[in-house]
């Protein structure tokens, strides 16, 4: 299962063909069908320089949300306090792998990708961070459905962000 992050903080770099991710939709020009590579065409060396950036970030996180992902999986059965350490533990990794996100100097039709999913993780990470403040294991399951469209929500984004990186779509698991 694939999860990225939440927090925007400004991108690094000024020049006008790339453009902060914490910006919201109108202050980024919506992305172009001409500005994301085409899924036939081989991604300029530019983009793939990004998509080395992007994974470097992605494939640890991935790896922690998967430990993260079990322990709560196993926790969220038998033991409150530990389950809710678990999903503290993923809304941080989340938020880290955001910070990460947006400080990746990407092009504007992707830079606007990055920040939807940006978006979709605050609104997953909220609802963790509420998850995590059940006072008892019925209350915490009670949030599985949620949880499963709000990761879909934000898996639904990566995917997009991917292709637009000439990745192949994320692994599931």
């Amino acid at each position: 299962m694939f999860c990225a992050l939440v927090l925007a903080t400004g991108c690094a770099s000024s020049s006008p063909e790339t453009s902060p991710v914490s910006q919201p939709p109108s202050a980024v020009q919506s992305p172009s069908t001409s500005a994301t590579p085409s899924a036939s065409a081989a991604p300029s060396p530019g983009i793939r320089a990004l998509a080395v950036d992007y994974l470097a970030i992605a494939r640890p996180a991935n790896r922690r949300l998967d430990v993260e992902f079990d322990g709560f999986g196993d926790h969220s059965r038998d033991d409150l306090a530990i389950a809710d350490a678990d999903l503290r533990a993923e809304a941080a990794t989340e938020l880290h792998f955001d910070r990460q996100l947006s400080r990746i100097p990407f092009p504007v039709a992707i830079a606007f990708l990055a920040w939807e999913i940006i978006r979709a993780n605050q609104g997953r990470i909220a609802l963790t961070r509420r998850e995590a403040r059940s006072t008892s294991i019925a209350e915490l399951r009670s949030f599985a459905k949620r949880h499963q469209a709000a990761n879909a929500a934000v898996e639904d984004k990566v995917r997009a962000i991917r292709k637009a990186l000439g990745l192949p779509p994320p692994s599931t698991s």
